[in-house]
């Protein structure tokens, strides 16, 4: 069964919505020259260091600037259009900051596939295939369906939690529920879930899985 390995390239073209962080890693001082990323998402830039100040745009994540000034928790900072502006310093990091953001991001989407791989496993434990093999018994076969549905709302709390562009989140999301639908029809096997099951794999789930790997795998 293919793999949906879902590593995102493009996080540095794309809007964002809000998103508060640590944007140096503990130890580090921001120095005043360096270049420095955007690590939220939408954040507002302003002409003065105070947020009563009427903000002028919102600067997208992976953005580079170059730091000018630090003036308590407001960093000062030359954009690519020339703009001199100031951001919260919470939001101008350094790369690795950056990079961590964007490998939380495959990983999320990693775990949901290898969930995936766990609920057709359990499915296909439920057709024994030699003569020592037997199916789950309701109450294992239960169990495993709550890990199952346990794994997926940790990985829910992680995609929510993590930068990305809102659209790809919007697919994940659409995917994930779709794996939920599967483990639904598991949990409820002797009762109408075995029937299902196939189907809505073939119907519903399999293209999704299939457009989404093609798109971002």
């Amino acid at each position: 069964m293919k793999k949906i390995i879902l590593v995102m390239a493009l996080f540095v073209t794309v809007f964002m919505n809000g998103l508060t962080a640590e944007a140096f890693p503990k130890g580090q001082q921001a120095v005043v020259g360096q270049t420095y990323f955007i690590t939220g998402r939408n954040v507002w830039i302003r002409d003065e260091p105070n947020t009563n100040i009427a903000p002028v745009a919102a600067y997208r994540f992976g953005e580079p600037v170059r730091l000018l000034e630090v003036k308590g928790n407001w960093a000062r900072v030359k954009m690519v259009n020339g703009w001199e502006r100031y951001a919260h310093i919470d939001y101008v990091g350094t790369q690795e900051v950056l990079l961590s953001k964007m490998k939380a991001s495959t990983e999320c989407m990693m775990e949901l596939d290898r969930i995936y791989d766990d609920v057709e496993r359990l499915m296909e434990s439920m057709y024994p295939n030699g003569p020592d093999a037997k199916a789950p018994t309701p109450a294992e076969r239960k169990t495993s369906c709550a890990k199952l549905t346990d794994r997926l709302n940790a990985m829910r709390k992680l995609l929510e939690g993590t930068v990305m562009p809102g659209e790809v989140r919007n697919e994940i999301r659409s995917l994930t529920n779709k794996v939920e639908t599967l483990i639904g029809f598991l949990n409820e096997w002797e009762h109408g879930g075995e029937a299902k099951y196939t189907p809505y794999f073939l119907e519903k789930f399999m293209p999704e899985y299939d457009r989404i790997g093609e798109l971002y795998r």
